[in-house]
This record gives C-alpha cells, structure tokens and sequence, in this order.
C-alpha cells in the first residue's frame, strides 16, 4: 500500500522551548534519535536545559541535520524547506547552524552526529565537503525534491535553483559520491513514488555506505524493494503517526518484516524535545514487541553508524 501524506506536516506539536514536564526514561535501555533538525533560536543556556532534559528522558544519542550552508535569498531558501517549518526558520536560526560545534560540544553525554544538510549546496562540491568533514561532520543529509512537490509544499530544485531535473540528479550523485569517499552515512529524504530508480542507483553505487531513506520513502512498497536488495539501505519512521493509528496491523507487520533495518525518528526539532519524547511513547505504545522497539531505539542506529556491542 502507498503512503499518501496529505497529513505529513499537519503532526507537528508546537509547544514551548522548555516544556513543562518531561517524565524520566521512556525505556530502560539507551535511545537514539536518527533525525532531529538543528534548528533553534533561544539562547544557549536554554539549549543547555534542553541537552539535560534529553538525557534525563534516557536519550544517548542523536543524528542532527545542520544546514551550514545556505543563500542570502530567504526566498529561495523557503522554496525549499517545506511549508510547516517556515515559522521557524529566520536570521537567527539560519545564522545558528553555520557553525553548530561549540553548541554541540555543551553536553558531555549525548553523543551527537552532526549531518551536513547540503540542499543548497551546488558548486565546489569536492573541496566544500572535504572541508565540512575536517570541521567534523558525520553525515550528509539531502532533500532530493527536483521537482515542485504540493504535498507538502516544497518549490523543488527547479523552482529554486532554475535547473533541470538530470541537473539535479547530477549534484545530488557528486555529493553522495564526496561523502561516501570520506566515509560519511547519508540521510536522503525522497518520494520513492516518483524517484526509486534514482535512489536505487545511489543506493548499488556505493555498497560500503549506509543510506537512511525516511518517512519509508512515502510508499512502503517501494522502499520494501530497495531494503529487499540492499543491506545498505535503512529507513525510519519519522512524522508517521498519523498512518499508524489509521492501519495499525499493517505497519506493525511491516515493522516486525523490517525490524532490523528501521531507525527511530522524531522529525523533531531541537528546541522542542517535548516532541521527541511523544514519538517515543507512542512508539512503546504502538509496539507490543520489546525485543523489535529494542533494535529500533537502540541497535539499528548503532548498526547504522557502525557502533557495535554497546547496551
């Protein structure tokens, strides 16, 4: 059955910086969160509260998607960030990311991956991602969207940039093709409904690196192909609640199908750990199945990054 996301942005919680109360450990184990957004626009003794309330939920570690890079155009740089993250996306939440490693080494605890989100990066691909390595970047996070998508209100590359979509598809296979030489994981977030072949090929020429395609690639069927034929390829379940709750047999099949090789994901942002925690409870609501919400809290994401033997 195909994912259809009338929905997808609508889940978004917005609730205030610090919430109110955040209840200890979800789980008895460590948690890890493979897609949070590093977004945020209050002080750093506000994202040092936030840190602690992180761990004190029993969360270890996370992948935060950092756009280091990006135009002077607001414009342009709305055209693609879908429509319900507008609202925080300004100055000073852009100007935060560029370099988010001070910020990120405030906590000894939480052991943070940083993804370069590369959506806006189009020229001097091999230098500026050999560069944003050295400065310690893990992971490259892509939005492959070439073309307008309504669905959730994206203008897509062709919109934004004025290029075609075989352009497109020409920087997003430079930089898969950077990072996987410097050893980089991928998180590339595409509508498998329109672009499973180009997913494919990325995903075949390069068997050594680990590619999370998320949200189950809007269509379970096709990203049941690609976890079928590549052991490389991961996805996670970020901002899909609502489907869940509406065919919950069906998802839990496919999870318990796919369970090694499906990451927890909030699709948070960070200044909102309160909806990091929600996606967590619902997923220890949603599964009855402690050893399967295990591999996806916990040792799918070390898998992911490599990390063996570790609780």
């Amino acid at each position: 059955m195909e994912i259809y996301l009338e929905q997808y942005y609508s889940e978004k919680i917005t609730h205030k910086v610090i919430p109110s109360e955040l209840r200890g450990r979800t789980l008895n184990i460590k948690l890890y969160d493979a897609h949070v957004h590093f977004v945020y626009s209050c002080a750093t003794d506000e994202l040092q509260r936030i840190f602690k309330a992180l761990e004190n939920m029993g969360l270890a570690g996370m992948n935060v998607l950092v756009m280091a890079e990006f135009p002077s155009e607001i414009e342009t740089i709305l055209r693609m960030i879908p429509g319900a993250y507008h609202p925080y996306i300004n100055h000073g939440s852009l100007e935060n990311q560029k370099d988010p490693f001070p910020i990120l080494n405030l906590t000894d605890h939480l052991e943070i991956i940083p993804f370069l989100d590369a959506r806006f990066i189009e020229d001097h691909i091999e230098q500026k991602i050999k560069m944003f390595h050295q400065k310690g970047f893990r992971g490259l996070k892509l939005l492959y969207v070439p073309e307008e998508d309504l669905e959730y209100r994206v203008g897509g590359m062709e919109n934004a940039f004025g290029r075609a979509r075989k352009k497109s598809e020409e920087i997003t296979a430079l930089l898969i093709e950077n990072a996987s030489f410097h050893g980089m994981s991928i998180l590339m977030h595409a509508d498998l409904r329109k672009y499973v072949e180009f997913v494919a090929e990325m995903i075949r020429c390069h068997p050594q690196t680990n590619f999370n395609i998320p949200h189950f690639g809007f269509s379970r069927k096709a990203i049941s192909s690609l976890l079928d034929n590549y052991p490389n390829c991961y996805t996670d379940l970020s901002s899909l609640r609502t489907f869940m709750e509406k065919d919950p047999d069906s998802y839990r099949s496919f999870i318990q199908r796919y369970q090694d090789r499906i990451l927890f994901g909030s699709d948070a942002i960070i200044s909102q750990p309160d909806n990091i925690q929600s996606a967590l409870k619902f997923l220890e609501g949603f599964l009855s199945n402690a050893e399967i919400l295990s591999k996806l809290v916990n040792e799918n994401y070390l898998a992911f990054h490599g990390i063996l033997n570790r609780a």
